[in-house]
């Protein structure tokens, strides 16, 4: 006789789409932004697993990467809150909301 299965145990739960710190913009994959870059935390005797993350799109973290050094994001940008206060970062920020999520953004 065959072993009955249980249908409930094959349902997975599908997870809210994650929506980006800085743009608001719900991307299918989203990229864990570390507010001190990784080698200014380890300077600064930080492990890497206590440096804050935050999720944010690939749009974003290329502009952030690209647009300031590893020392600005640590020592003046290092919050969600510093970021956009940056004028910058708000002109980006109000471009790329209007960008549809299939256009892959580059940033020079």
């Amino acid at each position: 006789m065959a072993r009955k299965r249980d249908m409930d145990s094959w349902y997975v739960e599908p997870k809210p789409p994650e929506v980006c710190v800085l743009c608001g913009r719900e991307a299918p994959s989203m990229t864990d932004h570390h507010l001190v870059p990784k080698s200014q935390g380890r300077r600064q005797g930080v492990k890497l697993g206590e440096i804050p993350t935050v999720k944010m799109c690939a749009a974003c973290q290329g502009f952030l990467t690209k647009t300031f050094s590893n020392a600005e994001l640590a020592n003046e940008l290092n919050t969600v809150d510093a970021l956009l206060a940056r004028e910058e970062v708000q002109k980006f920020v109000k471009w790329v909301q209007k960008q549809p999520l299939t256009k892959g953004v580059r940033v020079h």
